[in-house]
């Protein structure tokens, strides 16, 4: 089997570790999210997105998570159909749908929470409570920056 420091070395080493950690963090929280709530991955990022950011549209979810338009549109549509979205048409712009979460959806998310909570605690857990303040700060300048690095490219 090839070592692990092989993978998330070399001149990418940065971005090697940082794939490395999410795909390990959401592949798991993912299925067991799928296996508690029968939820695929696009589906909650949807009511994730809406419950913490109010209304949305799809193109704001698109744009904010750097899923595929195809994604975010099937997903809408199932957490439509099930409940845990709402849709109105936006008065100032009747081409626009406004999506906000509904009470069902809301529980949906306060219930998976736990989950996602767990994993980032056990992905953590070799750091001390300093790391883990040092780490925060360096993630949240990386992903609040002003310059248009995050800027989804055009379809």
């Amino acid at each position: 089997m090839p070592n692990l420091t092989d993978f998330i070395s070399g001149s990418i080493t940065y971005a090697s570790q940082i794939s490395y950690l999410a795909s390990f963090y959401t592949n798991s929280v993912y299925r067991q999210v799928m296996e508690k709530h029968e939820i695929s991955r696009s589906d909650f990022v949807v009511v994730f997105c809406l419950n913490k950011a109010g209304e949305m549209t799809a193109q704001d979810i698109c744009a904010f998570t750097g899923r595929p338009k195809n994604s975010v549109s099937r997903a809408v549509n199932t957490m439509l159909e099930r409940g845990y979205i709402a849709r109105r048409n936006d008065p100032n712009d009747a081409r626009r749908a406004v999506l906000s979460i509904t009470r069902r959806g809301s529980e949906l998310y306060e219930a998976a929470l736990p989950l996602f909570e767990a994993r980032q605690e056990a992905m953590l857990a070799p750091l001390t409570a300093k790391e883990c303040a040092t780490l925060a700060r360096l993630l949240e300048k990386l992903v609040l920056r002003e310059d248009a690095w995050a800027v989804p490219e055009a379809d």
